[in-house]
């Protein structure tokens, strides 16, 4: 196992990394590029405040799926 540093909103973090640092190097640009998203459009808004966003937004993300699928199995009353 490696050792990967990536950079995110100016801060050097380690991370494990078992086989393919690409992926993770593609991870943190992604989240990087929300971070600075987010605190470069909202006015006054923290560094911290701009990851918790950012955070909120790819949980989201990652739930829409098995929203939508929740959705579709509610029966709608007529």
């Amino acid at each position: 196992m490696h050792t990967l540093e990536v950079e995110i909103f100016n801060t050097h973090i380690t991370v494990w990394e078992p086989e393919n640092a690409a992926y993770l190097e593609a991870l943190a640009a992604e989240v990087d590029a929300r971070i600075q998203q987010i605190y470069e459009t909202t006015p006054r808004i923290s560094p911290l405040r701009a990851a918790i966003m950012a955070a909120y937004q790819f949980a989201d993300e990652a739930k829409q799926p098995q929203r939508k699928k929740l959705t579709e199995q509610v029966p709608h009353s007529s």
